[in-house]
């Protein structure tokens, strides 16, 4: 003998007023627009080529950096120094 179960019965049936998605997304504080701005905003990971390019632009902006008089000197130095190198070795 199996048993019946119960079923609650109402004259009238129940609508429920439940917002849609998209009037969800509408509202910024709401939980679905919440979540959708955090995957927006999440950090991306980046390829190869971009953090190579990354790494060169950094070098590249850490030369630019050096622009103090000391800087300018050891360049002038430098120069001076290769020109004597090659000076020496063309006689």
């Amino acid at each position: 003998m199996t048993r019946i179960k119960k079923k609650r019965t109402s004259p009238k049936p129940i609508f429920l007023d439940v917002p849609r998605r998209s009037e969800k997304l509408a509202d910024p504080d709401s939980y679905e627009s919440r979540k959708r701005r955090s995957l927006e905003q999440k950090k991306k990971h980046k390829s190869v080529y971009e953090k190579a390019r990354e790494a060169e632009l950094a070098a590249e902006s850490a030369e630019a950096k050096r622009d103090t008089p000391l800087a300018d000197k050891i360049r002038r130095l430098k120069r001076a120094e290769e020109a004597r190198q090659a000076e020496a070795e063309d006689k």
